[in-house]
């Protein structure tokens, strides 16, 4: 076979090749799109049926969780809500220890879905113990609520002191909850209750089991004055309960108390108290109050003046100083002998010899505290030993003429050992009318009426000086009233 004719052959079967596989592509096309049409919709279609199936248990979950949130929502009445609400807060924070404590009505919010009501505390005392009961016990409620702020402010960041709390809680009804009139399930009790009776009677009600007997019984929480008690079993005598749950005392109650349910939320009944004391101790949200500053300092010392052998008493006392430090202990450095004091109450006692000199005594008083004994507070005292106070001198003419119509002066004289006393003149009584002193100068001025009784008046001039144990001296002037024979 030449070329030429092989060329041909091998053309022909290449074309009759490549118009076989275009035949197959179009049959191909023709006989599987529809199959493939078909199975594309029956995916989109099984799809579609997935999403709704997961989109119809999602709106079962939803169903299921509103009437949950029905059942432990707040009254649908906001009124009714925030005052229910601001009673059980009340009552919470007092069971846990609060004091100072004042809940007040707050902002109300209603929604085409839910309400919501708030209450206020503002700075009530408590300390860690009882913030902590009081977020447990809160959280452990199973009610539609929350802390929305909380500020604790704290006046050290040592042991455990006394803390102001203020917080704002929020309380949420969900649309479709029933009608109540009161927060929480409640019923009495029948008969009183000692402190360690284990065996409660409760007045029947629906809300609380019977002692019928039950497939499952789960034991539940319930709150009599201020003490929790958990019933663990109920049968036709009574309710057997563990008394004083959750940190509470157990305590006596009347018949016809308040039994009222404590309902706790299923996923938080493994917590305990130890997990909230851990988040309260390193809680972020604590604003501690500004430092104080200490300036300690010793009061009740000050200068005295003694007679000899008086004897000198007193407490010298602390002041401003941290508490984290200990307590203050006293000690006396350069005393004069005799002197002591009482290390741990400050009490000062000196008891000088009748015989000890006049003159100034001195010493210094210490104060430091048992957790810093390095630091040292002092306070200086003096006492001065004075002599007895001895009465002023004073000077007078013996007599005097005094001429009716005329006036009289005449002037007393005085000196005290002592340069510090004031002297002070008066007149004794008897004097004549209109007859004066000057308390300063001593001078006597009178200027006698001429209807005057002439005759002799003696006349008592006396000097006080300003000591403690003030003394007196005096002096008298005999006064010659006489007419005035010139006119």
């Amino acid at each position: 076979m030449d070329d030429q004719k092989r060329t041909k052959i091998l053309g022909g079967g290449l074309t009759l090749v490549i118009l076989i596989f275009l035949l197959r592509s179009k049959v191909d096309s023709w006989l599987n799109g529809p199959i493939r049409a078909l199975q594309t919709e029956v995916a989109t279609a099984e799809k579609s049926a997935v999403t709704l199936e997961a989109d119809a248990i999602q709106l079962k979950v939803a169903q299921r969780n509103l009437e949950d949130w029905q059942v432990i929502s707040l009254p649908p009445d906001v009124d009714i809500a925030q005052r229910l609400y601001r009673e059980w807060v009340q009552a919470l924070a007092e069971d846990c220890g609060f004091s100072r404590i004042e809940v007040v009505p707050a902002s109300k919010s209603t929604q085409k879905e839910y309400s919501t009501v708030a209450v206020e505390v503002r700075r009530a005392e408590t300390d860690l113990q009882g913030l902590t009961r009081f977020l447990y016990l809160f959280d452990q409620a199973d009610l539609l609520h929350r802390i929305s702020s909380l500020t604790i402010d704290s006046p050290s960041p040592k042991g455990n002191p006394r803390l102001a709390i203020s917080f704002t809680a929020e309380g949420m009804s969900a649309d479709g909850a029933e009608d109540q009139l009161e927060l929480l399930a409640r019923t009495s009790l029948m008969t009183a209750v000692k402190e360690m009776d284990t065996s409660i009677t409760a007045t029947p009600s629906e809300f609380f089991p019977s002692g019928e007997p039950l497939e499952e019984f789960e034991p539940f929480l319930v709150r009599i004055d201020r003490e929790l008690m958990r019933v663990e079993a109920v049968t036709t005598t009574g309710w057997q309960v563990a008394r004083g749950a959750e940190g509470t005392q157990a305590a006596s109650h009347e018949a016809d108390a308040i039994i009222e349910l404590f309902p706790v939320a299923w996923d938080r009944r493994e917590k305990t108290q130890e997990q909230y004391a851990a988040f309260v101790k390193a809680s972020p949200f604590v604003i501690p109050s500004a430092p104080k500053t200490y300036t300690p300092r010793i009061t009740g010392v000050s200068e005295k003046s003694i007679k000899p052998g008086e004897a000198v008493k007193f407490t010298a006392k602390a002041d401003g100083l941290d508490p984290e430090l200990g307590t203050p202990q006293f000690a006396l450095s350069d005393a004069a002998v005799g002197m002591t004091i009482d290390a741990a109450s400050g009490e000062f006692l000196w008891m000088p010899l009748p015989q000890l000199a006049p003159g100034d005594y001195t010493a210094t008083i210490l104060m430091t505290q048992e957790k810093n004994t390095e630091v040292k507070v002092e306070s200086e005292l003096k006492i001065t030993i004075k002599q007895p106070n001895a009465a002023p001198k004073i000077t007078l003419d013996k007599s005097a003429i005094v001429v009716l119509g005329r006036q009289f002066t005449a002037t007393a004289a005085a000196l005290d050992d002592d340069a510090t006393d004031t002297l002070k003149f008066s007149l004794g009584s008897g004097s004549p009318e209109g007859l004066t002193v000057d308390q300063k100068t001593g001078q006597l001025k009178w200027t006698p009426p001429t209807t005057f009784t002439p005759g002799k008046y003696d006349v008592e001039v006396k000097v006080t000086d300003s000591s403690a144990e003030s003394v007196s001296a005096s002096a008298t002037i005999a006064l010659d009233v006489q007419d005035d024979f010139a006119a």
